[in-house]
């Protein structure tokens, strides 16, 4: 969730812990749903940087905000 959620620009934290807060504070419901969503998002699509985030299947679904360099 701390890393999709940075990734796609919706929060700027540096800390799980922060970006939790921070989305408690945009996000009108609890954050279980968000969660599970998110961490499907972040294992099949937008993917941590690698050989396949490099290619990924739909870079316009993973916009990598604030992502200068790949490892």
């Amino acid at each position: 969730m701390h890393r999709i959620s940075n990734r796609l620009g919706y929060v700027k934290t540096r800390h799980p812990e922060e970006t939790e807060m921070a989305l408690r504070a945009k996000l009108p419901r609890a954050l279980d749903g968000y969660n599970d969503l998110l961490v499907s998002f972040g294992q099949n699509v937008c993917t941590p940087l690698s050989r396949a985030a490099r290619s990924a299947r739909s870079p316009r679904l993973c916009r990598k905000v604030g992502v200068t360099k790949a490892r």
